[in-house]
């Protein structure tokens, strides 16, 4: 998305690809920057869920508790 905003790549992943990297002539770079309308991203994560067929009467209910299911990054 850097490219997209500034023209150019960051000096991080400048650093890390090196001469893989291509290179932006001044009119790419110029073209490139902020030509944007929407820019979307997709996250994707791991859940493990597990059955909870109850709640404790200690329990806040809350959209995280409507499923009376735990879930957990960890299996």
């Amino acid at each position: 998305m850097i490219p997209l905003t500034n023209g150019d790549y960051p000096q991080a992943m400048r650093f890390l690809v090196g001469n893989r990297l291509p290179k932006f002539s001044e009119e790419q770079s110029k073209l490139i920057k902020q030509s944007f309308d929407f820019i979307g991203l997709n996250y994707y994560t791991t859940n493990y869920v597990s059955n909870v067929t109850y709640l404790r009467n200690d329990s806040r209910t809350s959209v995280q508790t409507d499923s009376l299911a735990k879930l957990s990054s960890k299996n």
